[in-house]
Order: C-alpha cells, then sequence, then structure tokens
C-alpha cells in the first residue's frame, strides 16, 4: 500500500468514527471524490477535536502546527498523513483555502469561548465551523453557482443547529452554550436548565425556537442537490436527510436531549438510504 493509500485509509477511518452522519452520504460518492471529502473532513475534525481538547491559553497558537500543515497541502510539501491525502485532494479540486482558514479560526474562538449573544452572533459562528465545510464538499460535489454555494450555507447552518440541539446538555456540562442568550432570556430559560434531568416548559419553548430556526434552514435548502454533479446528488440529499431525521425526533420530543444523544442506528440509516437515494442503494 502507497503511503497516499494509507493516508486516504487513515482519512475514511476519521471520518467514519467521528462523523457517522456526514459519512452515510459521503459512502455514495464515487471513489475519488470520497477520498478528497474525507480528507477534507478528516483534517477539519482533527484542528476542531484539538480545539476542544486544548485549555484557552495554553499555548500561545495552539492550532498555529495545522495552519501550517495547510500551507504545506496546498503547497504539495505535506509532513501528516492527513496533510498529504488533502493535498492530493485539492490538487483535483478547487477546494478554497480560505475556507479551511475560517474553520481553523472558528475553533480557535472556541478555545476563547464566549456564548453567543444574539442570532447574529450565532449565524457568524456557523460561518466559521459548519459553512467552510460545505464550500469544501460542493467544490468537490461539482458545484459552480452562486446560488448552490448560497444553498449550502443553508445547510451547513441547518446541521449546525441541528448539533447545538441534540448536544445541549453535553456542551452545557463543557460550559459551553451555543443558543443565543436573548433566545434564553425571551423563553425565560436558565442555562442550567439545559443540564437538568427534566424538560422544564421554558425550556421546551427555547428547544423549539432553535428547532423551528433549523427546519426553515432545510426546506431553504431543499433544492441543493439539483445543483452539484449527478454522481453526488445522493450524497447531498442524505446529509441532509440523516440530520433532518434527528431533529424530527428532537422535534417529536425536545426532552430527549436531555436522557442522551439523538442517533440513528444502522438500519435506520440504511433504510433512508433505501428511501431518499433509491439507485443509489441498488447499485450498492
Amino acid at each position: 500500500m502507497s503511503r497516499l493509500e494509507e493516508a486516504r485509509q487513515r482519512c475514511a477511518e476519521i471520518t467514519r468514527s467521528k462523523g457517522p452522519n456526514f459519512s452515510v452520504g459521503f459512502e455514495l460518492l464515487p471513489t475519488v471524490k470520497k477520498a478528497a471529502v474525507h480528507a477534507c473532513y478528516a483534517f477539519c475534525r482533527l484542528v476542531d477535536d484539538l480545539a476542544d481538547e486544548t485549555p484557552a491559553l495554553v499555548a500561545e497558537d495552539p492550532l498555529g502546527e495545522w495552519r501550517a500543515e495547510l500551507d504545506r497541502a496546498y503547497d504539495g510539501e505535506p509532513r501528516h498523513p492527513v496533510g498529504l491525502a488533502l493535498a492530493n485532494a485539492v490538487q483535483r479540486y478547487p477546494v478554497p483555502r480560505e475556507s479551511f482558514l475560517k474553520l481553523i479560526e472558528g475553533c480557535e474562538e472556541d478555545l476563547r469561548f464566549r456564548a453567543p449573544a444574539s442570532l447574529i452572533d450565532l449565524r457568524r459562528y456557523c460561518d466559521l465551523v459548519a459553512t467552510p465545510i460545505g464550500e469544501m464538499s460542493l467544490a468537490i460535489f461539482g458545484a459552480t453557482t452562486q446560488r448552490a454555494f448560497e444553498l449550502g450555507r443553508e445547510l451547513s447552518h441547518a446541521l449546525q443547529l441541528t448539533n447545538i440541539l441534540r448536544d445541549v446538555r453535553e456542551d452545557m456540562q463543557r460550559g459551553r452554550v451555543y443558543l443565543p442568550a436573548e433566545w434564553l432570556n425571551q423563553a425565560g430559560a436558565d442555562p442550567q436548565m439545559l443540564d437538568c434531568d427534566t424538560a422544564s416548559p421554558a425550556f421546551v419553548a427555547l428547544m423549539q425556537r432553535g428547532i423551528s430556526f433549523a427546519s426553515n434552514h432545510y426546506a431553504n435548502a431543499r433544492a441543493l442537490p439539483t445543483m452539484v454533479e449527478s454522481d453526488s446528488r445522493a450524497a447531498v440529499t442524505l446529509m441532509a436527510g440523516v440530520y433532518e431525521e434527528i431533529l424530527e425526533r428532537i422535534s417529536r420530543d425536545p426532552a430527549v436531549v436531555l436522557r442522551g444523544r439523538v442517533a440513528l442506528t444502522h438500519e435506520e440509516k440504511a433504510g433512508l438510504v433505501r428511501r431518499l437515494a433509491p439507485e443509489a442503494a441498488a447499485a450498492g
């Protein structure tokens, strides 16, 4: 096995273990596109994990080495296995370097976490940690129009909002509240309500507001699969479909997020593939 093949295999392992919901759609991509998306996602996850695990101010520039590896990947001189796979991906596809830089900036802000005060703050955060992954993916999927990237932003925000709603208790236990403070105030919800065994009416009202916003983003992004190359449409459909199913389960019982992480079983994901991408399922 060549060094590149080993690097691609490592990226696939990271993607499938760290992003089991994203990877459902990725599995439907042609081999070369799949490898490129895995490389981009693995790089982003390693940066994000380092930010999550590094105490604030522990180092002057804790993500500096990953920023340097990004430069080396784009210059064709990577050192890390994930950087090697990424270098190959960005040679094949017009993946914007700026998207990675924005994501690193977002992870750096997480090191100095400040809860969003308003919806504007939340959307800015989504544009740093979620929209860039959408931009990378769409560049590989063959999107070429401004409208496609606009709808990609809508879907990226939907996915990130779904993650935030799903993980409210886990995040609160880490001292982080990603829902806007103005939402909590207007719902009469105290942040401590996010780490309780029972759901108060204020907690339910807060969650319903977030669910409504996320649902609107999914609806706005509905036409996105038609704006990528035909071999990538099923992947986009499944990426949205898996997360929208998670949001639907939360909407039926907002208190479910206080009892544990909402997730789909392997069988349930397979069912979504058969329902949302029947041609790809049959080919597989």
